[in-house]
């Protein structure tokens, strides 16, 4: 990592670590590539207890660079220091605890979003932790229940299903909108179903496709499959492509996956 972007993700860890009710302050994984990629970000998880500072409060005491936005929908900010972005999103730690107390007592279910909330509290670099929330979550994560994974696999195997029978009706309609609707959903349950598979939480959407073609256990032929899916050939319309989706359904669909 870049001694810049550490700087300036140090500076605002140091601010945003004094506030009284922050637990912890993780670095996102888009800080370490290169800066002149367009998916590099100084990405900053704040996990906090009870209220969160007020947006002006926040803007007030981050006076680091120049503030471009602050949602008035989600708890995050955005700024540009030294011609860097840097993104601070503000989570709460209740939240946490009660999706993981869903997950050990078999009452969580599965939404599209994925578990990606999972991947960014155990991948990501550790800029502050006070206490032993961080450590308690974290070790909660390591081994969650068996079942865990298999409602995963199962909600998503009826998405594949579904998706691929929405891209069968696109591509009859010449529907190029929806095509490409249903094509996006397709993937997204398909890479959902393997990382599952392997027993991973999801990265983020810009890391999708080189992670899950790393991914250890895969059907056979899935990534040549995968390639030529995602590939724009004239060579490849959208009747052809929906062959190679069928063909990856139907691989991963007849994966044995009951631990």
């Amino acid at each position: 990592m870049k001694k810049k972007v550490e700087r300036i993700a140090g500076k605002f860890a140091e601010i945003i670590s004094g506030w009284n009710n922050v637990e912890a302050i993780i670095l996102g994984e888009a800080a370490e590539i290169e800066t002149i990629d367009p998916y590099f970000n100084i990405n900053l998880d704040i996990y906090y207890l009870g209220n969160l500072l007020p947006r002006n409060d926040r803007k007030e005491k981050l006076k680091l660079g120049i503030m471009l936005e602050t949602s008035l929908v989600f708890p995050e900010d955005k700024f540009l220091v030294e011609d860097l972005p840097v993104r601070v999103r503000y989570k709460e730690t209740a939240r946490f605890g009660l999706i993981l107390k869903r997950i050990e007592d078999r009452l969580w279910v599965f939404r599209e979003s994925g578990t990606n909330m999972f991947y960014r509290l155990t991948r990501g670099q550790v800029l502050f932790s006070k206490n032993d929330w961080l450590k308690t979550i974290q070790k909660r994560l390591e081994k969650p229940p068996e079942d865990f994974w298999e409602i995963i696999m199962d909600s998503t195997r009826f998405s594949i299903e579904f998706y691929l029978n929405d891209l069968d009706a696109a591509v009859y309609r010449n529907d190029r909108l929806f095509y490409l609707h249903s094509a996006a959903s397709f993937i997204k349950s398909m890479c959902s179903f393997l990382f599952a598979y392997n027993k991973q939480f999801e990265p983020s959407s810009r890391m999708l496709y080189e992670r899950v073609k790393a991914l250890p256990r895969l059907p056979d032929e899935f990534i040549g499959r995968f390639e030529s899916f995602l590939r724009h050939d004239m060579e490849l319309p959208p009747k052809r492509k929906r062959e190679i989706a069928r063909l990856m359904a139907k691989s991963i669909l007849s994966l044995q996956y009951r631990f």
